[in-house]
């Protein structure tokens, strides 16, 4: 049952936080002194803040996989990663297209134009598309999740946070590794690395991945190959290389390929009918759907079959639809790196980025033998970026500051059709960004045990959009380029009343300023207490919808393009604490005042994207210990309060106040891992589960889009050989087969179905790593 939590239940809690982290600040524990050299969250580095630093030692709530915790956990893609985080969440319908999400805070519009307010990067590699930020990962050193606003240094348009996911270096040693996993399905995955030196000032790693299976989902008509099949691999080299001793360049070029990956058209079949508002709620068998004119409980297409049907105990992995369903895509990446000492204080650094992407995804989506509602995406995009920093070690003062250009051109098609009324779009749209911003940080130590963090960061967006679309049996086609922005009759366009929107509109200027400001306390050496205030923003843009209006709503349908930046004020106070050795506690609580939050929803056949006020209030709790040798212990918990204000419905009357996204009340993961040595080597046992209380998929929560809560546990049994020259190790993931979506989208308008993903059913794999070298 999807349920409001009263946001007075968050208010105490974040009351508690307070007095918690004032209850740690002198507590005994947290001054007791650790002689042990333990492996815990104190030792691990980041760069949350451009340079390394211990976790425990930023004013910022940050999780971290390790490469171990990778390896262990099985992560194989980046949407894996929300496995291990409970804040991270994800929205794919495919792994093409995967949207992040934290502390409520995404944007589910899946157009490949649209920049995702969670920053994905990759290295210093800003992926600007959600198509370019979906990759498999392999031969990390570690992933970074930061959670809340970035906007001064990581600052393009990350107001939910980022991702971090960081590469091994180049070795000045032989140095790597192979690895080969056989699984469920067919799967078998290759990975390795060699690295090492080619002379005394230079060195060069060089990473890849094979992944492929026969896919998870059964196609119950003979002759038609299974879905949900993976079929892609990846390469990295990064060369490093040191001309001077005060300058070291590092060069990165990444390629990924997916080959008609069965990765589309992924839904179960539900068949649903539109209620008094407009959204999809599930058909009952003994119902018929007026709106349809079909029979007991059948879909739009007029077919029916329990056995596949989830919604009335039906299998969630088999499906009926017959026409091909698969993506294509090419991305490749070039990343340079220069940094220069200036002097003993100062360090120079360039980042210049270049990104390619191409990808064909096309998927039969209704999931009957009857060809239906099609859904096709294409497009082409290049991205340029450099970055300059100067970074500057003051004594007291650590100073960042610099400027950010980069420039964005794409060009698209998109199809978004149903043949059972006849309705057949042509959509062809490019979008060009030209942006850049300066930015400057200080963080000032005031005290012994306090320090202060100012930052503030100006960004400028020139964005040009261009749009066509044009539907033959409607007799609608609409324009929208910096020339004219009209519509008209099928195949001649001729200006219109009602139209707002003026050519000026497809070349706005966005701009904005976005801030920090921290205060770091240390009352003990053990405990760093935090309290922030940050000002996020997100560039504004166009909404380039697959699908044309139906006569009527042409004008709307214009006048709606474009919508405003989006600004997120977020308060938060926190507490990381070493309360023994081997055993941290983390604590943060935070509130989000929005401004304009861009909130995405589909009317009718268009998809739009719609300014909107919300807010939203959490609390996280962190826990790591390791009570005895070989244990380790954690738990991890998220709560969460969030409205978003003044939500239309499709039927364009009724307005409610509706949570965020993907923003369960609750989710929380606990992991238990023992090693221990055995046969000259060393064993270990390891159980991992993750929970998530009830939540929608889109800000219209439409009834057939409402997901309840679930819990998903995962295994693992390895053994290491000495001196952890070589391991296997056996998993299984989902162990209970716990049944549950990944994705939900209301498509009862368009066929009378409900656009479902499922989570992968029980998995298992055995694993096999050898490492060489240093």
């Amino acid at each position: 049952m999807y349920r409001e939590h009263r946001s007075g239940d968050l208010r105490r809690l974040l009351l508690s936080t307070v007095t918690t982290c004032a209850i740690l600040a002198w507590s005994p524990v947290a001054a007791a002194q650790d002689k042990e050299n333990s492996k815990d969250s104190d030792d691990i580095v980041v760069t949350a803040q451009r340079r390394e630093q211990k976790l425990q030692d930023v004013g910022i709530a940050v999780s971290v996989m390790t490469a171990d915790s990778l390896r262990d956990m099985n992560v194989q893609t980046a949407t894996d990663l929300t496995r291990a985080v409970p804040e991270l969440k994800m929205n794919a319908y495919s792994s093409s297209q995967v949207v992040f999400n934290i502390r409520g805070v995404s944007q589910n519009d899946y157009g490949d134009q649209q920049e995702p307010p969670v920053a994905v990067y990759q290295d210093d590699s800003y992926s600007s598309s959600i198509n370019l930020a979906s990759f498999p990962t392999f031969d990390l050193a570690r992933v970074e999740v930061l959670r809340g606003p970035q906007g001064t240094l990581f600052g393009r348009n990350a107001t939910g946070g980022a991702v971090q996911f960081i590469s091994n270096q180049p070795t000045r040693e032989l140095d790597g590794y192979g690895s080969v996993t056989v699984g469920s399905y067919g799967q078998i995955i290759t990975e390795g690395a060699v690295s090492g030196p080619l002379a005394d000032n230079l060195q060069v790693r060089v990473a890849g991945t094979r992944n492929r299976d026969q896919g998870y989902i059964r196609n119950i008509n003979p002759g038609q190959p299974a879905r949900g099949a993976n079929n892609h691999w990846a390469l990295r080299g990064i060369v490093a290389w040191q001309p001077t001793a005060d300058i070291e360049s590092t060069l990165t070029l990444r390629y990924m390929r997916a080959d008609k990956e069965r990765q589309a058209g992924l839904y179960s079949l539900v068949a649903s009918c539109p209620n008094a508002r407009l959204q999809g709620e599930v058909l009952a068998p003994d119902r018929s759907c007026a709106y349809w004119g079909t029979g007991p409980g059948e879909t739009g297409a007029g077919y029916r079959n329990d056995a596949i049907n989830p919604a009335r105990g039906g299998d969630p992995y088999s499906t009926a639809a017959t026409d091909p369903s698969y993506v294509d895509r090419k991305v490749f990446g070039a990343d340079l790196k220069i940094q220069a000492r200036v002097s003993d204080a100062v360090t120079l650094v360039s980042i210049t980025d270049y990104q390619h992407g191409n990808k064909f995804y096309t998927e039969d989506g209704d999931t009957s033998p009857a060809s239906g509602v099609y859904f096709t995406q294409g497009s082409q995009i290049d991205q340029w970026l450099q970055e300059v920093r100067l970074q500057a070690d003051l004594g007291a003062n650590q100073l960042t500051a610099g400027a950010f250009a980069m420039s964005i051109d794409g060009n698209y098609t998109g199809k978004y059709a149903s043949l059972f009324y006849g309705y057949d779009p042509t959509v062809a749209f490019s979008q060009n960004t030209r942006s850049f911003a300066f930015f400057v940080q200080d963080e000032w130590k005031v005290a012994d045990r306090v320090t202060l963090v100012g930052g503030l960061r100006y960004w400028n967006d020139r964005k040009t959009g261009r749009y066509f679309g044009s539907e033959p049996s409607t007799g609608v086609s609409i324009i929208f380029n910096p020339r004219q922005v009209a519509y008209g009759s099928f195949g001649v366009i001729q200006p219109r009343t009602g139209i707002i929107a003026t050519p000026a509109d497809a070349t706005p200027v966005f701009d904005g300023v976005t801030a920090r400001a921290l205060i770091n306390y240390k009352p003990t050496d053990h405990v760093l207490l935090y309290a922030s205030y940050n000002r996020g923003s997100k560039s504004g843009g166009f909404t380039f919808s697959t699908g044309t209006p139906f006569p009527g709503s042409e004008a709307a349908t214009l006048n709606g393009i474009n919508y405003r930046p989006e600004t997120l004020n977020a308060w938060e106070v926190g507490a990381k604490t070493r309360l023994a050795p081997g055993t941290t506690l983390n604590l943060s609580a935070f509130y989000y005042d929005y401004q304009n939050y861009q909130a995405f929803a589909q009317y009718s056949t268009v998809q739009t994207v719609v300014n909107l006020p919300a807010k939203s209030a959490g609390l996280e709790v962190e826990f790591a210990t390791r009570p005895v040798r070989g244990l380790t212990l954690q738990a991890n918990a998220s709560f969460l309060d969030t409205k978003v204000h003044n939500v239309e419905l499709p039927d364009l009357v009724t307005v409610e106040d509706h949570r965020l996204p993907q923003a369960p009340s609750f989710s929380g993961n606990l992991l238990a891992r023992y090693e221990f040595a055995v046969a000259g080597g060393t064993a270990s046992l390891q159980a991992d589960a993750q929970h998530s209380s009830s939540f929608c998929f889109t800000v219209l929560c439409a009834p057939v889009e409402r997901e309840r809560a679930y819990t998903v546990a995962n295994a693992r049994i390895g053994f290491a050989g000495p001196a952890n020259r070589w391991e296997i190790a056996v998993f299984v993931n989902n162990v209970f087969s716990e049944r549950y979506r990944v994705y939900g989208y209301d498509n009862t308008l368009f066929d009378g179905t409900v656009a479902g993903v499922y989570a992968k059913p029980r998995v298992w794999g055995l694993t096999g790593i050898v490492h060489f070298g240093a």
